[in-house]
């Protein structure tokens, strides 16, 4: 593929080179006129520097290119090998008026495969004299007084030849005489004309005229001469004659001096009186016709005004004569030269001609894409008429981005080149700006715009939008059935952007015969397909465009057959003889037991093959047949007494659609043979397999919908028991959370006593805190329902009923209790008398603990312990002792004590009111109060119940509380 487009590149650029050389250089050519036509000038291809074969001058595929027009349509130029040729009459005068130097320039390229070379080409006509010396009048009359002094000059006709140089007027002679003589002058613009001097006195009584004449000849081979008659007629003296203030004037004008302006004011005075001394002017007979076009001079002021504009371009100087005469009679003239040089001004902006070496249609130039870097597209020729800095221009170019760039040639001459690699894909047409500005103050600029379209070369190959394609098409489908539709693109245009498309099979590599593509790209079928027999094909789609060279792409095509249902199953056992087969029947066979089996093949797939067996006649005798696998059993008990054989028409269908079904005729006979043991149909194995997935969904489906019914009922449950312990429990509930302190009560329905502790009442009355009397509620109710406990802090809800009791000491084992603690609820199993509470320090496990201490291998005492010590600051570092919370109780005997959570109470003792319990001492009584009302204690409250309370003279609350103080473990 890179091959092809190194050659597309190659072939599409005339214009590329692996070493390009460029140069400019100046070809000059001399050409004399009037030479007859046709005259061959020269020929550029003697010309190049650098030609393929050094051997010979050949140039196989050269061509010549005028790059610029030239100025003069007497030259006709050849392309083929840039030979110049004069095709008709050369005049040099009609082509440079009087320049000194006649010169034709244009640019001419000279492009091969291998290079190009830019020339400049000078054409330089040679003069010849062609042309006489001719007077502007055949006769010339002045006049001169008598008077006048030796040496008075008055300037005579000029004359005036077309040719320059040598061949141009070179000399001037008069006719031999007594009184005067001539002086040849030149002027500022190069002209030569004669002044005559007198050299002798005059008399006009002795000479009134004289008759002179004047010949001009040129310097040419052989030299031309013209000549006039000049008449000199002498007048009576005039005293005085006017005199300039100067006999010498120079003005400068700019050339964009607006018309009517002054240029300059002449004065000549005359002493004389009267009409002798009033002075006129004007123009000397030798000023030319031109300048009087030009310049306008006042007959009566002498004011020398501007009458026509001037350009420097055309001319630089102009040389004037001005005489001032008197109107008295016999006037004698003064004359006085004034020079008038033209300055020139910035009034011409810089001047652009593009010319493309490549096609140009509508002002667009057309460049290949596969020119190569540095390559020449256009000359860029930069005029200016103005001089010096109004002339000298700098020239830019923009918009090239990055791909082209301006060169400069030689002066007033640029070149366009190419910068890098072009690529018609990416950027398609360039809007190049050249932009020229003179050095002038103010600088004039002059922007020309030039588009440049690049051609496209065949330098992109088809691509698809995938490697791999993949199509479908049923069988048994009509040849010419629409399969698919692969299209490919391409970035070049015209015929390199044409696709066209080819499939190949795969494994020949030839035109495919399955299938063919139109140039839309559409895929359509040669032949019918038979699943059976090609399943798939794998094809090879071409994409190739119409450029030269051809490019190709590929692609793979998989065409898939898809299954019909055109195949009937096929019975393979019991092998049929026409359409039945016979079965033999063991006599006395039991139900259960399989007979035969069908078997069957489809040549379809899929749904299409999968086969489906039934008894379609003969099912009453008590035959049945598996669905799926075609075992033919005895599904009830059959009277073999009755008949000796059986007739049963068995179906087999695929699940295709339409289906197709085989039929086969199955004769069972009986025979003495004795059933076999393993022969037998497990129908608990029937339609298992289908039906598995349509059970497990149904299960899962139930489960989930029984599952979010009875997540529904117990949260309506909880809200309403919720509801209603909130309505059934007592105010006091809330009270143990108003406090910041913490205490645990817990209300026993124990008939006795749990423990035997001392009663210690309150000496005084107005203590500062009061013992909070016990919440008191019935087990029954917590036994009942869930209860939930509020605080300002938070919520806990717990199931009340469930709890374990208090420790009996009868057969009952210990059971936990639960506490606050903190801020959270605690579980602690009460142990039993023999084992102590007792934390060793050492973790949370009971294996440390005191109880569980044997190495002594005595067993300890703890009936010495008679009463239950309240916690105090000490149990908080030390730990609990050994009295803490293992409390001294008697046994009941026979009695099955139970104690229930009832309250959990997270409270402050009462700074104001008095306990009234029975106490056995003052001293246990202050000791407990002062424990009790230390801050940030937990209580323990423990309740008799109801049925069993104490009821004192008060009335107080019955429920009988011994608050025990501790500390965090």
């Amino acid at each position: 593929m890179q091959t092809r487009l190194s050659l597309a590149r190659t072939l599409g650029a005339a214009l590329l080179w692996a070493a390009v050389l460029c140069e400019e250089r100046t070809v000059r050519y001399k050409i004399s006129e009037e030479v007859r036509p046709p005259t061959v000038i020269g020929t550029l291809a003697s010309n190049v520097t650098w030609t393929p074969d050094k051997t010979r001058r050949t140039f196989p595929g050269i061509r010549f290119k005028l790059m610029s027009p030239s100025t003069s349509s007497f030259i006709r130029f050849r392309e083929s090998d840039g030979r110049l040729t004069a095709e008709e009459r050369v005049d040099r005068e009609r082509i440079c008026k009087r320049n000194p130097r006649c010169v034709i320039t244009f640019d001419v390229a000279f492009v091969s495969a291998e290079q190009f070379e830019l020339f400049h080409v000078e054409v330089e006509v040679l003069d010849v004299n062609d042309n006489s010396p001719e007077f502007p009048r055949a006769e010339c009359t002045v006049e001169i007084s008598e008077s006048a002094a030796l040496g008075t000059r008055i300037a005579l006709d000029a004359a005036e030849d077309s040719d320059v140089g040598s061949n141009s007027i070179q000399s001037y002679e008069l006719s031999e005489n007594s009184h005067f003589s001539i002086d040849v002058i030149t002027r500022v613009d190069g002209v030569k004309y004669a002044e005559l001097v007198l050299v002798k006195e005059l008399d006009r009584e002795v000479r009134a005229f004289f008759a002179l004449k004047l010949v001009a000849a040129d310097g040419g081979h052989p030299p031309r001469s013209g000549s006039t008659n000049v008449t000199v007629k002498v007048k009576d003296a005039n005293d005085n004659s006017p005199l300039f203030d100067h006999s010498h004037y120079s003005v400068d004008v700019p050339e964009d001096t607006p018309v009517e302006a002054l240029l300059l004011d002449l004065n000549a005075i005359d002493p004389d009186e009267g009409l002798n001394g009033q002075v006129v002017y004007e123009f000397g007979k030798q000023v030319t016709t031109e300048i009087r076009q030009l310049f306008k001079l006042d007959y009566k002021t002498g004011f020398l005004t501007l009458q026509s504009p001037v350009d420097y371009e055309d001319e630089t100087t102009y040389e004037i004569d001005v005489q001032a005469t008197d109107l008295g009679h016999n006037p004698v003239p003064s004359v006085c030269k004034i020079i008038i040089n033209i300055r020139d001004v910035n009034d011409n902006p810089p001047e652009i001609i593009i010319t493309s070496i490549t096609s140009v249609t509508d002002g667009v130039a057309h460049v290949s894409e596969a020119t190569g870097p540095d390559i020449l597209v256009a000359l860029i020729s930069i005029k200016d008429k103005d001089t010096g800095a109004n002339g000298q221009v700098s020239c830019t170019l923009n918009g090239g981005h990055g791909n082209f760039r301006l060169k400069r040639a030689y002066e007033g001459s640029y070149t366009i080149v190419t910068m890098a690699p072009l690529d018609r894909e990416k950027i398609a047409e360039y809007n190049l700006t050249v932009v020229a500005e003179d050095f002038g103050v103010p600088p004039l600029r002059t922007v020309t715009q030039y588009i440049i379209r690049l051609t496209d070369v065949n330098d992109n190959a088809p691509t698809f939008s995938a490697k791999i394609y993949e199509g479908f098409i049923e069988e048994n489908q009509l040849p010419g059935t629409y399969i698919t539709t692969i299209l490919a693109s391409d970035q070049d245009s015209g015929l390199n952007g044409e696709i066209t498309y080819e499939l190949f099979d795969s494994d020949t590599n030839s035109v495919s015969r399955f299938a063919i593509m139109n140039q839309a790209g559409n895929v359509y079928a040669l032949q019918s397909f038979n699943y059976e027999v090609t399943k798939r094909l794998d094809l090879r789609v071409q994409a190739s465009d119409r450029g030269w060279p051809q490019l190709h792409n590929n692609a793979i095509l998989i065409i898939n057959v898809v299954d019909q249902n055109d195949n009937t199953p096929f019975i393979t056992h019991p092998p049929l003889i026409n359409g039945s087969a016979e079965i033999q029947l063991p006599r006395d066979a039991p139900p259960g037991y399989i007979v035969t089996r069908i078997m069957a093949k489809d040549s379809d797939a899929g749904l299409n093959a999968e086969l489906t067996y039934k008894i379609y006649d003969g099912g009453d005798f008590g035959f049945a047949i598996d669905p799926n696998t075609g075992e033919i059993y005895i599904n009830r008990k059959i009277t073999y007494d009755e008949y000796d054989s059986w007739k049963v028409l068995v179906t087999v269908n695929d699940n295709g659609q339409p289906s197709q079904t085989s039929t086969a005729t199955i004769h069972f006979t009986l025979t003495e043979s004795a059933p076999s043991n393993g022969n037998f149909y497990d129908e608990r194995e029937e339609d298992e397999p289908k039906q598995w997935t349509l059970i497990l969904i149904l299960a899962l489906t139930t489960s989930s919908l029984l599952f979010l019914a009875i997540l529904s009922f117990i949260l309506c449950k909880s809200r309403k028991n919720s509801q209603k312990r909130s309505d059934d429990l007592p105010e006091a509930l809330d009270i143990p959370y108003s406090d910041e302190k913490n205490s645990v009560s817990m209300i026993s329905n124990q008939t006795a006593n749990v423990f035997d502790t001392h009663t210690f009442h309150s000496t005084t009355v107005d203590s500062p805190e009061k013992l909070h009397s016990s919440v008191q509620a019935t087990a029954e109710v917590f036994n009942e329902t869930p209860q939930t406990f509020k605080s300002k802090y938070r919520s806990v809800a717990g199931e009340i009923d469930g709890y374990s009791t208090l420790p009996g000491y009868g057969k009952d084992s210990a059971r936990p209790i639960t506490v606050w603690k903190g801020n959270s609820m605690m579980t602690i199993a009460v142990r039993d008398p023999q084992i102590s509470g007792k934390d060793s320090g050492k973790g949370d496990s009971d294996v440390n603990d005191s109880d569980s201490d044997i190495s002594e291998g005595l067993k300890k005492d703890y009936t010495t312990y008679k009463g239950l010590w309240a916690c105090t600051s000490e149990c908080r570092v030390l730990g609990h002792s050994d009295r803490c919370w293992s409390p001294s109780v008697s046994r009941s005997s026979g009695t099955t004590n139970t104690r229930h959570l009832s309250t959990f109470s997270r409270t402050r003792p009462p700074s104001q009111g008095t306990l009234q319990r029975s106490y056995d001492t003052q001293t246990a009584r202050s000791a407990a109060l002062q424990s009790l009302t230390e801050d940030n204690y937990d209580y323990i409250h423990i309740c008799s119940p109801h049925a069993h309370r104490r009821h004192d003279t008060d009335n107080r609350d019955s429920s009988k509380s011994i608050s025990t103080e501790h500390s965090p473990a």
